[in-house]
C-alpha cells in the first residue's frame, strides 16, 4: 500500500513526533514538529499512533472511555509453537480459568495466545497455562500484552480524526480491530470535507463510529455474561456483572420471540448473534407468527434441501493442507 500510495504522488516523511502545535484561535492542528526539529504543515491530520494517540488524546484532550468493568481482560501472553499436521481449518478459542487462548494453525507455525484479567491471574501463571496448553513445541518464550478495553469519547475532533489503536481497543475474540481500521476509513472517505470541516459531518461521523464499537462490545460482552460456569472467580464476575442496557434489550428481545433487532451498521450479522446467543444458553420463547402461514412440509422439505446440499459441498471440500498448496503455499 506504501509503494502503491507513493507512486501516486503521496510523499512520505518519516520521524518521531515531538510537539504538536495548535491555532490559538480555533484549537485546530496546524502542523508537528519531528525530532530533529523539522515540521509538517497540514490542514487535516489522522492520528494512528497507537495507544498513545497523541493528537486526539494528547493534543485535543479527547479522553478515553474505559469499558473494563465490562471487558476486564488486559493482558494477553503470545507464543508460536510448532506447525499442525495435518493442518486444522480453522482457529480455535477455548475458555480458561480467568480468560481464553486462542490458537491460530499458519503454514509454518502455530500461532498461540492467552487473554485473561490480570485481577484474577497473574503474568506467571498465565504463561504457564499457555505454554501447559500448546498442542506442538513452544518456539519462543511468551511475549506480554497489555491493553484496556474501550473507546475515545470522540473519533473526529477539530481537524483530526483517529484511525485504529488511537480511536480504541476490543479485545481480539472477535478479531475486529483491521475491520474497523477500514470501515472507519471508508466512512472517512464518506464523509471527507471539501473546502472546511462542517459540524454535521464530524457529528455524524462520531455518532456512526461510537455506534459500531458499542454494538461489537455489546457481541463480545454477550460470550462472557452469558456464561454458564461459575467455578472461578472470574467468570462469577462475567456471569453477574450488569451489562449494558443496549445488550440487556437485545437479550431480552431474543429471549421472547428470536427476534435481533440488528443496527444497519453492526458488523456482525443476525446469524452471528443467533449463534452466540443459542450457544450460551438464550433460548427463545415463542417464534416469529409467519412460520404459522407455511405448511409443515415446505418447512421440513427446505431443511431436507438444506442437509443435502451443506453435505454435497462439504465431501468435495479438499483439506486445508492440498488446498494451501495447490492455490496459496507460502515459500519454503
Amino acid at each position: 500500500m506504501r509503494k502503491f500510495a507513493e507512486a501516486c504522488g503521496v510523499v512520505r516523511t518519516e520521524g518521531l513526533v515531538e510537539t504538536t502545535n495548535r491555532n490559538s484561535q480555533t484549537g485546530d492542528i496546524e502542523s508537528i514538529t519531528l525530532k530533529g526539529g523539522r515540521t509538517v504543515s497540514g490542514d487535516f491530520f489522522i492520528d494512528c499512533t497507537g495507544f498513545r494517540a497523541l493528537l486526539l488524546g494528547q493534543t485535543l484532550g479527547v479522553e478515553y472511555q474505559d469499558w473494563s468493568r465490562w471487558l476486564p481482560s488486559n493482558r494477553a501472553q503470545a507464543v508460536p509453537s510448532a506447525k499442525l499436521s495435518p493442518l486444522p481449518p480453522f482457529t480455535r478459542a477455548t475458555a480458561r480459568t480467568a480468560g481464553w487462548q486462542w490458537r491460530i494453525p499458519l503454514q509454518h507455525r502455530t500461532g498461540n495466545g492467552h487473554v485473561y484479567c490480570s485481577d484474577f491471574l497473574s503474568d506467571d501463571e498465565a504463561a504457564q497455562m499457555l505454554l501447559d496448553n500448546l498442542e506442538g513445541e513452544a518456539l519462543d518464550d511468551p511475549r506480554q500484552l497489555r491493553s484496556t478495553t474501550g473507546r475515545r469519547e470522540q473519533f473526529w475532533s477539530h481537524n483530526c480524526v483517529a484511525i485504529g489503536l488511537s480511536s480504541g481497543f476490543l479485545e481480539p475474540l472477535e478479531s475486529t480491530s483491521i475491520h474497523l481500521i477500514q470501515s472507519n476509513v471508508s466512512r472517512l472517505i464518506e464523509l471527507f470535507p471539501r473546502e472546511k470541516i462542517r459540524n454535521a459531518d464530524r457529528e455524524e461521523y462520531n455518532q456512526r463510529t461510537i455506534n459500531e464499537f458499542e454494538q461489537i462490545r455489546d457481541f463480545l460482552i454477550l460470550h462472557y455474561h452469558q456464561t454458564q460456569r461459575a467455578d472461578t472467580e472470574f467468570w462469577r464476575y462475567c456471569k453477574h456483572m450488569q451489562a449494558p442496557d443496549s445488550l440487556t434489550h437485545k437479550i431480552a428481545l431474543f429471549r421472547s420471540s428470536g427476534r435481533i433487532g440488528r443496527d444497519v451498521d453492526d458488523l456482525f450479522r443476525d446469524a452471528s448473534w443467533a449463534q452466540v446467543m443459542l450457544g450460551q444458553g438464550v433460548t427463545p420463547e415463542d417464534y416469529n407468527p409467519m412460520v404459522d402461514k407455511l405448511d409443515p412440509s415446505q418447512w421440513r422439505a427446505f431443511m431436507a434441501d438444506l442437509r443435502k446440499i451443506i453435505e454435497s459441498a462439504v465431501a468435495k471440500l479438499p483439506t486445508q493442507d492440498s488446498y494451501i498448496e495447490e492455490n496459496c503455499a507460502a515459500a519454503r
